[in-house]
């Protein structure tokens, strides 16, 4: 390249010192310099000649050190760009390489000038990088291929190679100008890629149940797992969703999450669970939506739709099941507490019975055992006798002590006198006809008779005595 911008200024330099000889030479340029008279004026007009000269040369000079800069800047800017810069000619030949280029061939640029970039580029390449060149030779249009290049001594890399016709070449030959740029991050990063997409792809082939991934803004289809095509017998990728999968849609489905898998920063959300019963399947289904980076760093979303209509028949019958045991239930404790409301009246009756019982056994023992026993102690003469009957009242008071806590009646008050007059009043005797039997006065036994009914507490009550003691039995 510096060659030819050599060659090129000695060209212009000659041309332009010919045209000048061929000025000097004509006969006009000769007859003007005689023709003046004056040499005063021809002083005057040789020095502003000199001083135009000298203004000349200062901005010859000025317009070579922009020249010269311009250069070194291009020097720089060629030299030390970040990817390669190569000039080929016709036979693929390298004609000049940028410092960039023999970095990155671990080479001396020298030993690049005149040598075929072949030279350094893999044998399974070889073919690509012929095409390329025939291509550009036969259409002297840009073309681009990737290829892998080796260094002298050392691993091969992976580089895109760009090329283009250079308009204007010396001596009419055909020169190409070539960017070689090393991509072997970035084919490093497709491989990680594609290796970790394979690996997704694996995993979610392996679900039995219907996954798919798509785009969030355009709703294009981007994956679908084999179990979902299988089920739809066919493959959707690059489908619109809601038109492919449910094919009456006329937009966006209504139960579509997008906006709810990211946060107002455009950050992934929690996963989003929701359950869809399908009217065109008769199924139930259970809606897995989570947002996940793509393999070009963009959010997509990852949807897994699980049958779950055995699931959601089981709740049914478990809710039914349920309904009729609670309603079982409600049927048995009505019933319970019918019986329990049954019992508890037979419990109180049961009690009250009791009560009466225990109150008639000890209200006969006081108004006739009682009376009967201390009489025959009173007309027993023999000494054993008495000490029998004393025994037998004995037992009979152990036996009936535990009545007598229970009971709540107000004859237990009564004296023996006033308990056996009770006794004749309630078997109908007048207060003469106690009299008579007791041997007492009509007086006396009216007295008894005033304090059986206070102590029954029938005083000052409109009650009859007789019927009274015979509610007692």
């Amino acid at each position: 390249m510096n060659k030819m911008k050599n060659k090129t200024a000695e060209e212009k330099f000659n041309a332009l010192r010919r045209q000048a000889e061929e000025l000097m030479a004509k006969p006009d340029f000769s007859r003007r310099l005689v023709a003046v008279e004056d040499p005063l004026r021809l002083i005057h007009e040789l020095q502003t000649f000199q001083v135009e000269l000298e203004l000349q040369n200062d901005e010859l000079r000025r317009a070579q050190q922009e020249l010269m800069e311009f250069k070194i800047h291009y020097t720089q800017l060629y030299d030390f760009t970040p990817v390669g810069y190569i000039t080929l000619d016709a036979k693929g030949n390298i004609i000049d390489a940028n410092m960039t280029l023999a970095r990155m061939l671990a080479t001396e640029r020298s030993f690049l000038i005149d040598r075929p970039l072949s030279d350094h580029i893999l044998p399974p390449d070889q073919d690509i990088y012929y095409l390329h060149l025939q291509r550009l030779f036969a259409y002297k249009k840009r073309q681009i291929c990737e290829l892998k290049m080796t260094q002298k001594e050392g691993p091969s890399f992976d580089v895109q190679m760009e090329s283009t016709a250079i308009p204007e070449s010396g001596q009419g030959k055909a020169w190409y100008r070539t960017v070689i740029i090393d991509v072997s991050d970035r084919k490093r990063a497709e491989r990680l890629l594609k290796y970790g997409r394979h690996q997704l792809e694996s995993v979610l082939n392996r679900i039995e149940s219907c996954v798919y991934i798509a785009d969030m803004t355009s709703y294009e289809i981007l994956f679908m797992n084999t179990y979902m095509i299988k089920k739809h017998k066919a493959d959707l990728t690059g489908q619109v969703c809601w038109a492919a999968i449910h094919g009456k849609q006329t937009g966006p489905c209504d139960i579509c999450n997008n906006d709810r898998l990211v946060d107002e920063a455009g950050k992934p959300t929690e996963p989003c669970i929701q359950e869809f019963y399908d009217k065109e399947s008769g199924k139930w289904l259970e809606l897995s939506s989570l947002a996940v980076p793509w393999t070009d760093d963009r959010l997509v979303r990852l949807e897994i739709a699980r049958n779950i209509t055995g699931r959601k028949q089981a709740e049914k019958e478990q809710k039914e099941i349920t309904l009729t045991l609670e309603e079982k239930v409600k049927q048995r404790t009505a019933e319970l507490e019918d019986m329990n409301a049954t019992l508890r009246i037979l419990l109180k009756k049961r009690e009250v019975d009791k009560n009466e019982i225990e109150e008639k056994i000890f209200a006969n023992h006081k108004l006739i055992l009682a009376p009967i026993i201390r009489n025959l102690k009173k007309n027993l003469t023999r000494e054993s006798q008495k000490n029998m009957m004393e025994i037998l009242e004995s037992e009979l008071k152990n036996i009936l002590s535990p009545f007598s806590k229970k009971l709540s009646d107000n004859m237990v008050n009564l004296t023996p006198m006033e308990i056996h007059i009770a006794d004749l009043v309630k078997f109908g005797k007048t207060n003469k006809e106690i009299s008579e039997i007791m041997h007492s006065s009509i007086h006396t036994i009216s007295r008894h008779r005033e304090n059986i009914r206070k102590k029954t507490g029938l005083k000052n009550k409109k009650v009859n005595l007789r019927s009274f003691l015979s509610t007692l039995e």
